[in-house]
């Protein structure tokens, strides 16, 4: 019997060392981090960088201060495929961020995107888009037309004095609000320069010269008798010119 017990402990003792040396599988670790990309945009006024309420000259000597600066980019894309459905950029309530989103920088080295929304989006209820998308009611507040169902593309508001002297009257008001299906405009850049901020953060800069957006490409808006639209039908030919130079305005 005690050979029997004897004989049972050394089996056991053997098929434990046998266990414990056999090679362990490879513990398989997860990456649970998601890259994200962000797009800044920084505004200028020529070489200079522009702050709201502070003071920029024009070309024609006119002295303006920006007081609100805001706009749509819907449908981020690129030939991968779509980045966010939209961003919001509202100078004063979030600085420089457009947008912040899922997506690696090699996947988006070309970028496409309207400056304002799609005719489905534009004429689609507001309160139905997710609580977490700037196009919902809640986040898009000013940006959406209650007296005129749709959205507001883009928004440029700003104090100007139009005289030309030493004395400082800021007594005109320049209201600049654009919307439309007619007034979409889209934007494509290639070579997205997407630069690392933090581990699986990428981050890249458009610029938005507003020295720009007065002269226009060949089109140039003068603030002393073009300082209002809201996009009817009696400021066609100054909204055309609005939407086109606010494009022209934006770059690498």
């Amino acid at each position: 019997m005690k050979r029997i017990l004897q004989f049972s402990a050394l089996a056991i003792m053997l098929v434990t060392v046998h266990t414990s040396c056999k090679k362990k599988d490879p513990v398989v670790v997860e990456d649970l981090h998601t890259n994200q990309l962000e797009l800044y945009m920084e505004p200028y006024f020529g070489s200079e960088s522009l702050k709201l309420d502070s003071v920029y000259v024009t070309d024609e000597g006119y002295k303006v201060k920006f007081t609100d600066i805001k706009c749509f980019f819907e449908n981020v894309r690129s030939s991968d495929g779509m980045l966010i459905d939209a961003g919001l950029f509202d100078y004063r309530e979030r600085g420089m961020l457009v947008f912040r989103a899922d997506g690696h920088p090699s996947n988006y080295q070309n970028l496409d995107f309207n400056i304002g929304v799609q005719s489905s989006i534009n004429h689609a209820d507001p309160s139905a888009f997710d609580v977490n998308s700037v196009l919902n009611i809640m986040n898009a507040n000013d940006m959406h037309w209650g007296w005129n169902p749709g959205y507001i593309f883009f928004k440029v508001e700003a104090k100007a004095d139009t005289i030309v002297d030493a004395i400082d009257n800021f007594d005109l008001n320049v209201v600049y609000h654009t919307g439309l299906d007619v007034n979409l405009r889209t934007k494509s850049f290639s070579n997205m320069n997407w630069i690392k901020q933090a581990d699986y953060l990428y981050r890249s800069t458009l610029k938005l010269d507003m020295l720009n957006f007065f002269r226009g490409d060949s089109n140039p808006i003068d603030l002393k008798t073009e300082f209002t639209s809201h996009s009817t039908a009696s400021q066609v030919v100054l909204t055309t010119k609005l939407v086109d130079n606010f494009q022209f305005a934006i770059s690498q």
